[in-house]
């Protein structure tokens, strides 16, 4: 964490503390090319969604707090650039979860169509 973060609220520091944490903790979780079945995709979706919606939240009420703060635009700056540094992260999850959900939805369809087929 950066030092000017610390002008925002402590509570502030406190979710986007969290939030990083949480952020690692996925990673560490759901590397890539981890995801393997459909449960843990959609254990992975669900997870980073909430993961960016928390992420989101912070972002918001810090982005309030620098309106309240004299040097607007450089803590505004700032906040996006913490964001941004857990969203590659958080998108690559999902995307990966969801690939292959997609994936093994043609899988199925083409077992269906070859029954079908074969009948």
């Amino acid at each position: 964490m950066s030092a000017s973060l610390c002008v925002f609220a402590e509570d502030g520091k406190q979710e986007f503390m969290q939030v990083s944490a949480l952020v690692h903790a996925l990673d560490e979780r759901f590397p890539a090319g981890s995801i393997q079945t459909n449960d843990a995709a959609e254990v992975a979706i669900k997870e980073s969604a909430d993961a960016q919606t928390r992420l989101q939240n912070w972002y918001v009420v810090s982005e309030h707090h620098c309106y309240n703060t004299f040097f607007v635009n450089d803590c505004l700056k700032e906040i996006k650039v913490e964001r941004r540094a857990y969203l590659p992260t958080l998108q690559r999850i999902s995307l990966e979860a969801k690939a292959l959900q997609r994936q093994i939805k043609v899988m199925e369809r083409d077992r269906e169509t070859a029954q079908k087929q074969s009948k």
